[in-house]
């Protein structure tokens, strides 16, 4: 079989790093990996395929953001097919191969208006499978030509108004509202589309709302929440496992009030999202939560807003502006308001700042979402069998090339 071999790479494995490695791709997949002393055959089979040599660069699995609002200009909030498509696009450039584009806390009319939009992209796949014109396919959309659309991320709007972050306040649907009724409108009307919603645990119609997203395949996870230690236990006994956006828009730890946060750190079960953009959490309190954490229970985001890659100025989020100043974006009080940096920045910042393994910042970047949405049999790591979906970085960690299902779509001279 023909295809492409890359020699001369540091292949970047969930649990090792491999110098002078190897990985031959064809028809879209990683059909052998290794260096010539495991894989000795990879020889042989460079006879047959085009080679590229890497000169020890490093190839590692596409990164997945399962919380990212927008990039290069782009918001999912703008509710247009384009704004989507462009969103996925500024993404891959950057290094992120998929994505569940998030949510504001919004109106009710405006949050099933963004949906259906995003709906009627899934059901022209839906009407061409129906028609016979293509097989079943393993992407979720039919958008070519950006990062794959893995769902939706709804961070809100049922969310604590104490702890709202940069959530527009009136937005938040109220404590004494019939929340339920909405979620299962939103779940009649789109489903399937809707992977992960962040909920307050200590509103009145908490648990209702975590039940209804186990029963229906969404993952629940509290954020922007007050809630306290107890109360998050309670939430982990109705089944929650997760938390958005650790140590962000929560109570800190206070060593007679511990809150949820506390349990999040300890519990062996919970996974937990970090935003390592160097601005939301300080370095030395992402490792002490990357060595409480065991490596399976962190999730890295990036909480990117249409900032990401953009200049310096003032830009949209939600409906409120925000300014960008170095890297930092805030709402006009000085309220952090996501983040203007990629998913890759995060792993950089774990290698480089936190002075963490790189194998593990990627595995929080990559393998840990996929297995997170269930996709880890095709995505995620370097792995026999799986999707030819990778990066090429150099040894600083810059963007080099993205690959896409085994063909080229990104590439930079860095």
């Amino acid at each position: 079989m023909s295809g492409v071999l890359f020699k001369n790479a540091t292949l970047v494995l969930p649990t090792s790093i491999h110098k002078n490695g190897m990985l031959l791709m064809a028809e879209g997949r990683i059909i052998a990996l290794g260096t010539t002393q495991t894989q000795p055959g990879l020889e042989e089979q460079m006879k047959a395929s085009r080679v590229v040599d890497l000169g020890g660069d490093m190839l590692i699995p596409g990164l997945i953001d399962t919380h990212v609002h927008g990039t290069g200009g782009f918001d999912i909030m703008d509710g247009t097919l384009n704004s989507l498509k462009k969103l996925g696009e500024a993404l891959l450039k950057e290094g992120t191969t998929a994505f569940l584009p998030t949510t504001m806390s919004c109106s009710q009319e405006e949050l099933f208006a963004v949906l259906e939009k995003i709906r009627i992209e899934m059901d022209a796949r839906v009407s061409l499978e129906k028609a016979g014109l293509g097989e079943k396919t393993e992407r979720l959309d039919p958008l070519e030509g950006g990062a794959e659309f893995l769902g939706i991320h709804l961070e809100g709007p049922f969310l604590s108004p104490h702890f709202k972050g940069a959530q527009a306040e009136e937005n938040i649907f109220p404590l004494e509202g019939h929340a339920m009724t909405v979620l299962t409108e939103l779940t009649k009307r789109f489903p399937r589309l809707i992977r992960i919603l962040t909920l307050a645990v200590e509103r009145p119609d908490a648990r209702d709302l975590v039940q209804h997203c186990l029963d229906h395949n969404i993952i629940p996870s509290v954020g922007h929440s007050d809630a306290t230690y107890e109360e998050m236990q309670e939430a982990l006994n109705w089944g929650l496992r997760h938390v958005t956006h650790a140590f962000n828009a929560m109570p800190p730890i206070h060593h007679r009030q511990p809150g949820l946060l506390t349990l999040a750190l300890t519990h062996s079960e919970v996974i937990i999202e970090l935003i390592a953009d160097g601005v939301h959490i300080h370095p030395g309190v992402l490792k002490m939560a990357l060595q409480l954490k065991p490596i399976g229970r962190v999730c890295l985001v990036s909480d990117g807003t249409r900032a990401v890659g953009m200049p310096d100025g003032n830009y949209d989020l939600g409906g409120q502006l925000t300014r960008v100043r170095q890297g930092t974006v805030r709402l006009e009080d000085g309220t952090l308001a996501g983040s203007a940096q990629p998913l890759l920045h995060g792993v950089q910042t774990l290698v480089k700042r936190v002075n963490w393994p790189l194998q593990k910042a990627v595995h929080y970047a990559s393998l840990n979402p996929a297995r997170l949405l269930g996709i880890d049999d095709r995505l995620g790591s370097l792995e026999l069998g799986k999707e030819a979906t990778f990066l090429r970085l150099t040894p600083e960690l810059h963007l080099k090339g993205v690959w896409l299902k085994g063909k080229l779509v990104v590439e930079n001279d860095k």
